[in-house]
């Protein structure tokens, strides 16, 4: 039985084992220890968070991307985007435009969610996992835009997506 003022026992992982290979010269690092070794996350957040917040922030910015093209394409503005005189007029075409607001809207919410990921995550961490958009965005404009997307674009999807692969599988150094 622990007395009261006992220290509580850390949970401890073998993960290392001593150059000579002796069993019985095993290093034991405590859970927290690797945890703060390799994870690029806050301990405080649990993982199902981390990616609940990756789906809705990267659902938000595709579907937010693929409603303002939508928009633009139903309602095109009256001029040059940038042109001094037009500026105002098209403005206001523009946020009068509800596929163009609604998008706007789900960009806001990408860009909330990231700031939320980025306030506990490692942003070498977090700015590569966003980049899984780079999939979702063209499969949503695929679907709902009907763009065609060639080869040549499918293949720089993919090699965005290994790079990813080879970043998550990284662990950061203590």
């Amino acid at each position: 039985m622990r007395e009261e003022n006992a220290p509580v026992p850390v949970p401890t992982v073998e993960n290392e084992r001593h150059p000579t290979g002796c069993p019985n010269q095993t290093k034991v690092r405590p859970l927290e220890e690797i945890r703060k070794i390799s994870a690029p996350i806050s301990a405080e957040k649990p993982l199902w968070y981390v990616f609940l917040l990756m789906a809705i922030g990267l659902a938000s910015e595709a579907w937010g991307f693929v409603l303002i093209k939508k928009g633009l394409l139903q309602h095109p503005p009256a001029g040059p985007f940038l042109s001094g005189s037009h500026l105002a007029a098209v403005f206001f075409q523009l946020v009068s435009t509800p596929l163009v607001l609604l998008g706007t809207a789900l960009e806001a919410l990408h860009f909330g969610v990231l700031m939320e990921l980025l306030s506990f995550g490692e942003v070498s961490f977090i700015i590569p996992l966003t980049s899984v958009g780079y999939v979702l965005t063209p499969l949503t404009a695929l679907f709902l835009l009907h763009e065609s997307i060639p080869p040549e674009r499918w293949a720089g999807i993919v090699l965005v997506c290994a790079g990813v692969f080879v970043l998550l599988r990284y662990k950061t150094p203590s």
